[in-house]
């Protein structure tokens, strides 16, 4: 879902010429080409891409392809900015087998751009669209059944090598915040007032639900991704070479990030009444193929599911309030929040169709 961008194009490439002259002294002017938004995706922050072309003394060529990411200051998603910490978190990822966008440098003013910015390399590749959806036209569309598994599949290699990472040892993530599924719904639970669900009684329900299944999470916490889905992914025919976005990154069960994973693919094609992509892996075949991965048996993953979708339903209901404030309107009232509030209905009933009843330790707020 993009953000509703009102940039002046000129003014923009001063801008960032400027600070790539500050941040390059020695390399001299450079010369800046046309300067793009990708439309397909992003909602949260804003993604600037262009060429920067520099000439060294020998008269050569040297260009670096720039994808230039502004922090939220207008349409904020979340109730607190996690700017530093992704930054942060990304550059400890690049220090690690998880193949992240290098970072050049970042601006914390909002001088140059309007609010804080990174800069990064841009790398070369396609990512699943949101806007249309990938299920409804693209490149993914275009491909064979064979190769879009071959997509799905290596979204899911990627993920498991970030919860391999040794979140508690080697990579000091303790900046991320206290770990584990009970503080992670707690502050959903606290928050309903900040993303308009106070009195949504399906909302109300899953929480309620969620409550009373809080699983123990006997393992360490992992890193987690936070918004896993083939959509943050750049890749390179079928072959993911990136992972992207990491402002919803935190510490717990792996479990969490794969229900996303699920849940994003299921509202952009049944959420949104469009026919699921052929060749695409089933729920049932993605939960076997990541317990190989993990070299575990998935636990309390129909907990997960319902989180995954309670989550997702609040972020659609502030997205939803945000576009609707720039005078953006649906067909038939068919919001972002009204689609994804319908299939956290139907997760809620998959859920007690399986009879699912664990208790574990409980939450009350």
């Amino acid at each position: 879902m993009p953000v509703p961008l009102h940039r002046d194009p000129q003014r923009t490439r001063e801008a960032i010429t400027r600070w790539l002259v500050e941040r390059f002294p020695g390399d001299g002017t450079p010369t800046l080409g046309p300067v793009s938004s990708p439309v397909e995706t992003g909602f949260s922050g804003e993604t600037l891409l262009c060429d920067a072309t520099w000439r060294n003394p020998r008269g050569r060529r040297v260009v670096r392809p720039l994808a230039i990411r502004v922090a939220p200051v207008t349409h904020r998603l979340l109730p607190e900015s996690p700017w530093h910490r992704q930054l942060r978190l990304q550059e400890l990822l690049a220090g690690t087998d998880v193949p992240v966008a290098r970072m050049y440098g970042s601006e914390a003013s909002g001088e140059l751009l309007g609010g804080p910015f990174v800069v990064m390399e841009r790398i070369r590749g396609r990512v699943p669209g949101d806007i249309p959806s990938y299920h409804r036209s693209g490149w993914l569309a275009e491909l064979r059944p064979a190769d879009r598994a071959r997509v799905w599949h290596g979204g899911l290699e990627l993920m498991a090598r970030l919860h391999r990472l040794d979140a508690g040892g080697a990579l000091d993530l303790s900046f991320l915040g206290p770990a584990g599924i009970r503080h992670q719904l707690g502050e959903c639970l606290a928050r309903v007032t900040f993303y308009g669900v106070r009195d949504a009684p399906v909302v109300t329900r899953a929480g309620d639900w969620l409550r009373a299944h809080l699983p123990e999470e006997p393992d360490p916490p992992r890193l987690l991704w936070g918004d896993a889905r083939i959509g943050n992914i750049i890749y390179s025919g079928a072959t993911p070479v990136a992972l992207l976005d990491w402002e919803l990154a935190t510490l717990g069960a792996p479990e969490s990030d794969l229900a996303w994973y699920l849940f994003a693919d299921r509202y952009l094609s049944e959420g949104i009444g469009v026919p699921r992509l052929a060749g695409l892996p089933s729920r049932e075949e993605t939960v076997t193929a990541y317990s190989s991965l993990l070299g575990r048996p998935l636990r309390d993953f129909t907990f997960y599911e319902v989180y995954a979708a309670y989550r997702f339903t609040l972020f659609t209901s502030r997205v939803t309030r945000l576009m609707e404030r720039t005078g953006i309107t649906w067909p038939n009232g068919q919001t972002p929040y009204v689609q994804s509030a319908a299939l956290l209905a139907e997760v809620l009933d998959d859920a007690a169709g399986r009879a699912y009843a664990r208790p574990g330790a409980g939450l009350t707020t």
